[in-house]
This record gives C-alpha cells, sequence and structure tokens, in this order.
C-alpha cells in the first residue's frame, strides 16, 4: 500500500488536495509537522480564569441561544456555570451547535478568556475532543483543514510508523540521551505533555541538523577526490557592465573567479541580502566561462524567474548566445560558448548534457531538494558550481551547516534605501486603502497587493484570499486597473500579466506569494501584506524586497489582527535579512520550527547542529554509512 487515497480518509479528491500540499508519499504526510500547538491540557475552575491564556473549563449549561440576524452570519450564545462562577461562550455562523449543547448537561470547554461586549467570554472555544489535550495545528489549505489533516494523520500514524525506522544506532540513542525517532513522530502529532513534546521537536530538530551535516561532510569528502569538468584560464574584461561593481560585489567576485581559475571544481556559495545585486555576479561568471569557450547552465526556481534572467542576459550580452529551456522546448545543437538559462527542467536532460556544462549557477539554492544535489554528486568532473542565496543565514550556524562551501557575502548596493514598513491594524485599514489610491494616482507608482491562499477557506475566516480580495478591491479602486495572479493561472497566462505590470498596464496587482522569489519591477513602489501575522520573517523581507527597487523610495504595510507581533514588530525597525535570521534565530522556540522547514527554510539551532556534529564524529569513527542520515522525502528537504 503506496498510495495516499488507500490510507483512511484519504479518496482520490483529498489526495490531489494533499498534493497541492507537496504531500505525495507516506513519509510526506508523515513529516507534514504541525508548525505550532494550542495547550488545553490545564483545567481551570471557572473563577481561577487567566486572560488571554489557552485552558480548559467544565461546568452545566444553564442557557443556549441560536441567534439569525438580516445578514448572512448568525450567533450563538451559550453560558456555562460551575461552582465557582459563570463563563459565557460565543461561535459565529455554526448553528448546528443547538444539536451538540443541551442545557442542564455538562460541556467541556477550550480556549482563552477575554472580555467580550464587557462580560468574561471565550470567543469560538473548541468542545469535544478538542478539550483537556494539547492541539497541534498543522499549515492548511483553502480546502484543507487543520483539523481534517489532525484527524487524517492521527487515524494512520501506526501505518505511517511501518515505513519509517529510526537511523542512529542504539549505543548513539542511550550515550546522548534521545528519543527514538518513531516515539518523537508520536509525540509531535499526539502530545501527551509539553515535556514530551519539547523532548520530540529537540529530537526532530536533531534528525535535520543531522542530515544537513551528513551532507555537507560526504559532499566534503567527494569534492576532494575530483576534478573539474573543464579548466578555466582566460580572464575577459568586464567594461560591459552598467554600473560599477559595490565593493562587496568587487569582492565577491574576485573569489569566484579566482575558484573559476582554479584546478579544482569551484563549490560556493554567494549569500546576499534581497536587492544587492546577486545576479550580476552570475552573469559575470557565465561571461568569463563563455569567453573561454564553454558553456554556462542557470537553474532558476521558477519559470518567470527564469524568463526574467533570459531577459536581462541578452540585454547585457548581447553577442553571446543565450538560451532558454524549459519543458516545452528542446535546445538546438549549442555553440560552444552557450549560456542556458532554465528551472528544474534541466535536471531531466540526458546525461551527455551535463558532460558539456563548465558552470552551474542554481539561483535560491534551498529550492533544489536531494535528488538535484545527489544528481551532482555522481558526476565524476562535475561543472563550476556556484549557488546564489538570499535567505540569510546566521553566521555562527554557516560554516556548520555549509562546511563543504566556500561562501562569499554581498551587502546592500550603495544606492540602496530601506524599504518604509509599517504594521497595520484593522481599524486602519480603510485608511491606508485611501492613502495607495491617492499614492498612485499622484506618482504613477504601483503597488502589490499579497493575500496567503488562493481561495477563502472555512476554516480560516480572519485569513485573506487572493480571489476575493480581488473582487472587494475592484469597486473600491474604480479608476485603476487591478489584475489577479497566483500559481494556479497558466505559466502562459501568469507571463502575460507581469509582462503587462512591467509597463505599467497594470496599477495594482492582487497575488498569493508567488512573486516573493527575485522578480524585479522598479516601479513598484509599495506592497501590502494581508494577514502579515501568517508568514515568517524569511518570507516577510523578501516580498518586502519586491518594492522600492527603483529611483522612489518603498512602503510596506502589514495588515494583521496581531499588531503587537514581536516578528512584526522587529521587521519594522531592522531591514538587514543578517539581523532578521539572528533575532529569528533567538525568537523561535521548538514549537515553531517546524512551519520553515515545510516551506524550504532550514531552521538553524546552534545547540542541534553542535550535538549533531558531535554525533557524526562518532559515527564516522565507527565506519557508519553517514548516507542513511540524508533526509530523502520532500517535507523535509524543498520547497512543499
Amino acid at each position: 500500500m503506496t498510495n495516499l487515497s488507500e490510507l483512511k480518509n484519504i479518496g482520490p479528491v483529498s489526495a490531489i488536495k494533499l498534493n497541492d500540499l507537496g504531500i505525495h508519499t507516506f513519509l510526506d504526510l508523515l513529516f507534514y509537522l504541525p508548525f505550532r500547538y494550542l495547550d488545553f491540557s490545564k483545567t481551570l475552575n471557572i473563577s481561577d480564569y487567566i486572560f488571554n491564556e489557552p485552558a480548559t473549563y467544565s461546568g452545566t449549561i444553564i442557557s443556549f441561544n441560536n441567534i439569525f440576524t438580516k445578514s448572512p452570519k448568525n450567533i450563538q450564545r451559550a453560558t456555562i456555570k460551575d461552582n465557582t462562577g459563570t463563563l459565557n461562550l460565543i461561535w459565529f455562523n455554526q448553528p448546528y451547535l443547538s444539536k451538540n449543547i443541551v442545557v442542564g448537561e455538562i460541556l467541556n470547554v477550550a480556549g482563552s478568556v477575554t472580555i467580550f461586549q464587557n462580560k468574561i467570554t471565550i470567543v469560538t472555544p473548541q468542545i469535544g475532543n478538542k478539550t483537556g489535550r494539547i492541539i497541534p495545528l498543522y499549515h492548511q489549505s483553502a480546502t484543507l483543514n487543520s483539523a481534517w489533516i489532525e484527524k487524517t494523520i492521527s487515524l494512520n500514524l501506526q501505518t505511517l510508523l511501518q515505513n519509517y525506522s529510526e537511523v542512529l544506532p542504539t549505543n548513539i540513542l542511550q550515550k546522548y540521551n534521545l528519543f527514538d525517532i518513531k516515539k518523537a513522530l508520536i509525540q509531535i502529532h499526539q502530545p501527551d505533555s509539553q515535556s514530551q513534546l519539547l523532548l520530540s521537536q529537540n529530537r526532530l530538530n536533531l534528525h535535520q541538523s543531522l542530515s544537513l551535516l551528513a551532507q555537507s561532510e560526504l559532499q566534503k569528502q567527494n569534492i576532494l577526490n575530483k576534478k573539474p569538468a573543464y579548466i578555466l584560464t582566460k580572464i575577459p574584461k568586464t567594461n560591459f557592465l552598467p554600473y560599477k561593481l559595490s565593493i562587496s560585489q568587487q569582492k565577491a567576485w574576485s573569489e569566484i573567479q579566482k575558484d573559476l581559475l582554479s584546478n579544482n571544481p569551484t563549490h560556493r556559495l554567494l549569500s546576499g541580502d534581497v536587492g544587492s545585486g546577486k545576479t550580476i555576479i552570475a552573469l559575470l561568471a557565465t561571461h568569463l566561462t563563455s569567453a573561454n569557450k564553454h558553456i554556462s547552465l542557470i537553474v532558476a526556481p521558477t519559470q518567470i524567474l527564469a524568463n526574467q534572467h533570459y531577459t536581462f542576459f541578452k540585454k547585457i550580452l548581447p553577442k553571446i548566445p543565450i538560451f532558454l529551456l524549459n519543458n516545452k522546448n528542446k535546445l538546438p545543437k549549442l555553440p560552444n560558448n552557450a549560456i542556458i538559462i532554465s528551472t528544474h527542467a534541466a535536471f531531466y536532460q540526458d546525461s551527455k548534457f551535463f558532460k558539456k556544462i563548465a558552470l552551474l549557477i542554481i539561483d535560491e539554492q534551498h529550492k533544489f531538494g536531494v535528488l538535484q544535489r545527489n544528481f551532482l554528486n555522481k558526476l565524476k568532473n562535475p561543472p563550476h558550481t556556484v549557488s546564489l542565496t538570499a535567505t540569510p543565514i546566521p553566521r555562527t550556524l554557516a560554516l556548520s551547516v555549509y562546511g563543504h562551501l566556500d561562501i562569499s557575502y554581498l551587502s546592500h548596493l550603495p544606492h540602496w534605501q530601506p524599504v518604509k514598513t509599517f504594521i497595520v491594524p484593522e481599524p486602519k485599514i480603510s485608511d491606508c486603502y485611501k492613502w495607495l489610491k491617492n499614492q498612485i494616482k499622484t506618482t504613477a507608482e504601483q503597488a502589490f497587493i499579497v493575500c496567503p491562499f488562493i481561495e477563502d477557506s472555512e476554516s480560516l475566516s480572519t485569513v485573506k484570499s487572493a480571489t476575493a480580495e480581488f473582487t472587494k478591491l475592484k469597486p473600491l479602486f474604480p479608476k485603476l486597473k487591478l489584475e489577479l495572479i497566483h500559481g494556479k493561472i497558466p505559466i502562459s497566462d501568469r507571463q502575460k500579466i507581469f509582462d503587462d505590470f512591467k509597463v505599467n498596464k497594470i496599477n495594482v496587482l492582487v497575488t498569493t506569494p508567488i512573486i516573493e522569489v527575485g522578480i524585479d519591477f522598479p516601479n513598484a513602489t509599495v506592497i501590502i501584506i494581508q494577514s502579515a501575522n501568517r508568514f515568517g520573517l524569511a518570507s516577510l523581507h523578501q516580498l518586502r524586497g519586491r518594492v522600492g527597487r527603483g529611483v522612489s523610495p518603498g512602503y510596506c504595510y502589514l495588515f494583521t489582527d496581531n499588531p503587537n507581533s514581536p516578528r512584526l514588530k522587529y521587521l519594522t525597525t531592522h531591514y538587514e535579512g543578517q539581523q532578521l535570521a539572528e533575532f529569528d534565530l533567538k525568537l523561535r522556540g521548538p514549537g515553531e520550527l517546524f512551519s520553515t522547514l515545510q516551506h524550504g527554510h532550514f531552521y538553524f539551532d546552534e545547540k542541534s547542529i553542535i550535538l549533531a556534529k558531535s554525533i557524526i564524529q562518532d559515527l564516522s569513527k565507527a565506519k557508519y554509512n553517514l548516507q542513511k542520515l540524508i533526509i530523502n522525502h520532500s517535507s523535509l528537504t524543498s520547497i512543499n
């Protein structure tokens, strides 16, 4: 049994919806981990409530009313009583509760007590099996909510665990007092207590760290025994550049140029903040390779970004043959100085294709999975490889995680100015839209409005969707041209929308986070991020970097129902990706780390990295096969 649809609670339609979340296999589902938890395990008397702290309460139902209004919304009110006091409960649009809540019976409810209409109240409390325990919360889609995902994993957990086994020897588990991986996974999905959950989260974090360090160690061993596919010797002039390189660009280019001219394969990571000028360094590397009569390949994470690179390279290097490779076209016979720009499609070419490549540049390297990396490792004479990333890496951990790579850092360009960032609470949203309308009218500049979802989610009524927001905003901006874009729109139509936006035929682009990586529109100066608390710091920083890339200053507005969020507040006063990465490292508890693991950004935990290094040293001495430690399922290694 390997198909998802053969599991309990999953039919063919549900399996497709799981695929949209990046869940294709049993292991993907097993490692689809909660991003946080609601702890309702504490049971309190009503009079012992603590404001805004989750807990479970039990009492006799003394009243229940279904209130229907003229609007589509209806309200359910109830009151429970124990021997210490009374507690008010309120739900919205859940009239079916009248079948489950009967006056005179005992009701267990879970939630956080607050003041609502001057009364001590729990708004939308949980009832039934949601009370008295720790509830895992999973990233959900518009069609699959967290409760369904929790139920489905719970029903199938033992079956899923049959397909996974502990990778560490018993003596290592005993020496370091570690949870067995299966026990840890059970506690992650069905926690018994906070202490058990914390131990399990630490074990899963170690699991990730071991995989990263094992990859690094194996790649280091692999590199030492290889020669590059081609030797490059000629240094061409760079007087064709449209501007003078910054000091950090000059340093990075000097380091990469030295690598390319050596007799060893280049393995370098170019880490640069949003807008630091990584692409021009990549262009210089391909230009040097072409001058040596050899072929370069640039691999981008999306077709849109590949198209953008293609246009830019053709403009700056008009005399060099440049080709765009995608799933639909085939390459002609290549001149020996060609530059190829592609997506993951390049990795599906035959083996002869890669034997022609002297330089491989991978844009946003964290978005490429283990299979692609293993493919490169198997090449007897690999191409020089330069990886680009805008995902900030805490310097304290970079050498541990990327020990097999040389690392160059880019700082901001000299003319860079930070994007002014503001938190906008719900009462101020209409004022912000009025400002946006006037800003576009007076400056002819453009804006993005980013929503987490494509469609509305019944289970997350407060989280904005792009389609609903687009419909709502059109009448608010009658004289402006608005357009909607998201990942389900065909790639050719998306490209047309981006092209129209580029030439200012569109004033406001309502979008999902598909614009996060690399998209460059110099005339876009405003970005509004709906439900900003739903995004991680790295994603917010990337999205913010889509505006203010031209001569005019950029503005970022974070719409949220939680204006006191420490993460959002920090983002409004800090603009360096490195600072944000270090802050994220300090701020996150283990309960939040899995959110970033499942969205393509590794969580760097210093303690687990140090522990993993010690374990790998022990395993290496014992001649243990480190390949067993590498995680090969998509949930923890690539974008979902």
